[in-house]
């Protein structure tokens, strides 16, 4: 960052007559002088050198010895100053640069808008951050944990990190859902690169990268022009019904124990978003699973032969 060189050098005394005159006129300046001005209020008042030896020479030959004499050094205290005014800019820069977090939590949906005019739609328990002053210099960049929805305002490179990979678009639309152990992207207009464990592929309109059970893979086809859960409804292709139920307890707030069940069988299907039991319904009756719903907040799947 040019600031910040010009204020390590104005610092550091290796301005030259030019270039300082020219800093003064920033209104960087004023704010790192004021700082540099509070810094070398913390100095101790300087020791007159002359009549302390003086002083410390007279003593001594008053008691008839002969005087070691050490010269004070006062190297550490412009140091110390200088540490200061480190740590106060280093500060201020942290506190300058906030990230911009935003959250659905359980059993909601979050809709934001980046400094771009970029789009995000969060799925329920997701959460974006980003740093909105390093929008000013052509970096776009958030970070995802979860799941969402973009469309990207064309213009400079869109990355999205997350705990699993990073996918890296120019302006298109696209979904990424980031969990633990699982980790799939759609590209539903425009060009996605995925980066994922050493892996680098491109994505197309219709594709989709899907990285589950320890295997990765690139596939053709996607269920509709938009993800489902962006129309209240949530829809599987083929995934272990671990997962299935870990959406389940995100869109409705609960709680899922099982009993006797194979949690790593595959689910193909769907499940409304707005009403628990026939969300229920949908999931349990195809595979031959009860539930009990005494307590609303606490759901048991058991099988049907318990």
């Amino acid at each position: 960052m040019e600031e910040e060189k010009n204020i390590l050098k104005w610092l550091n005394g290796d301005m030259s007559d030019r270039e300082l005159a020219a800093f003064k006129q920033t209104s960087a300046y004023k704010k790192y002088a004021q700082i540099a001005q509070y810094a070398s209020d913390l100095k101790p008042n300087q020791l007159n050198t002359t009549q302390a030896y003086a002083a410390f020479k007279n003593k001594a030959e008053a008691k008839n010895t002969t005087p070691k004499v050490i010269k004070p050094n006062f190297n550490w205290i412009s140091a110390a100053a200088a540490a200061v005014v480190a740590v106060l800019i280093t500060t201020y820069f942290i506190f300058s640069n906030p990230a911009t977090t935003t959250e659905a939590k359980l059993a909601q949906l979050t809709q934001t808008q980046l400094p771009d005019q970029s789009e995000v739609l969060l799925n329920s328990g997701s959460l974006l951050t980003y740093v909105k002053n390093d929008w000013d210099k052509n970096k776009r960049e958030v970070k995802l944990k979860g799941e969402a929805y973009f469309k990207v305002t064309k213009g400079s490179n869109f990355i999205v990190e997350t705990s699993a990979g990073k996918v890296q678009v120019l302006g298109t639309q696209f979904n990424v859902k980031e969990r633990k152990d699982y980790f799939e992207v759609h590209c539903y207009e425009g060009r996605v690169r995925v980066d994922h464990g050493g892996k680098k592929l491109v994505l197309t309109p219709g594709e989709r990268y899907r990285f589950i059970n320890g295997t990765g893979k690139k596939m053709t086809g996607l269920p509709a022009t938009q993800p489902s859960w962006t129309l209240d409804e949530s829809s599987f292709d083929a995934i272990p019904l671990k997962y299935v139920l870990n959406e389940l307890e995100r869109k409705f707030d609960i709680t899922i124990t099982t009993q006797s069940i194979d949690v790593d069988q595959l689910f193909a299907g769907s499940f409304g978003n707005k009403n628990l039991d026939k969300a229920l319904r949908a999931v349990t009756v195809p595979l031959g699973i009860e539930y009990d719903d005494t307590n609303p907040k606490n759901i048991r799947l058991y099988a049907n032969n318990q």
